[in-house]
């Protein structure tokens, strides 16, 4: 173990010494395969998640982490003139950051609401009891009904599972996550999602203070250029919707 443990400091440190530009394009290349091989082999091994949802047709669900931010109102207003529905994962506690009624607006514009915990952190680190307390905390923080949920952190365990489901909710987590929480190059944000995307993809960005500025640019560059190729982009429920007949499966 500890030679194996002294292995893999010895690659971490081989790669933090790499150029960012030379390290952001091993991942790039390394993302394709990886993620083809994970969409194979967690849906059937975690039916309870949703990664993502291979019948939808070219349909792609793209949600949002963490927001509300003090300058969120500019996410949905691009989101408006893209003409493209969204699902919002929000915390509790970043209402008092967010513009005045971001939430009603943002329903009001076609966007799905999620429940992603009242503390931005990390959610599988909770006992029972504190993680429902915070689950039942956003419900009233945000007011509207939510089906769906996204650990802080992205980690979840079997007895979070269990929660879930008895509270009537869904754990989502996604396909295509291009770590813009690692603040990335813009460049890399745009090739991940135009490289990986696929039917019936759902695609994971922030609204943070330090992130949104990618998203807005991320989206601003890579939304008309997934429509040209025939996507078509849908919040959670509508990429599981039964309809997606007309949105016939080509290869991505």
């Amino acid at each position: 173990m500890a030679i194996a443990g002294m292995g893999a400091m010895a690659v971490r440190s081989r790669l933090l010494a790499m150029p960012v530009g030379l390290l952001c394009g091993v991942l790039l290349l390394a993302s394709c395969p990886l993620l083809a091989l994970a969409r194979r082999l967690l849906p059937p091994l975690l039916p309870a998640v949703l990664f993502c949802a291979p019948g939808a047709g070219r349909r792609l669900a793209l949600t949002i982490d963490d927001g509300p931010s003090p300058r969120s109102d500019q996410l949905l207003d691009l989101l408006r003139e893209l003409q493209v529905p969204a699902t919002l994962f929000l915390i509790g506690d970043h209402l008092e950051r967010g513009p005045a009624g971001f939430v009603v607006r943002a329903l009001a514009g076609g966007h799905q609401i999620g429940n992603h915990m009242q503390v931005d952190g990390v959610s599988a680190r909770l006992d029972g009891a504190s993680f429902s307390a915070q689950l039942l905390a956003t419900e009233r923080a945000l007011q509207v009904p939510m089906r769906w949920f996204r650990p802080g952190g992205g980690w979840f365990h079997r007895p979070m599972l269990r929660q879930l489901q008895a509270a009537g909710y869904r754990l989502a987590l996604g396909s295509l996550f291009p770590l813009d929480t690692t603040h990335p190059p813009a460049w890399f944000l745009c090739r991940f999602l135009l490289l990986n995307a696929h039917p019936g993809g759902v695609i994971v960005l922030h609204d943070r203070p330090d992130t949104l500025p990618a998203t807005l640019h991320t989206l601003r560059r890579v939304v008309p250029l997934l429509q040209h190729r025939g996507y078509r982009f849908v919040t959670l429920d509508g990429l599981l919707q039964q309809d997606a007949a007309r949105d016939a499966a080509d290869p991505a």
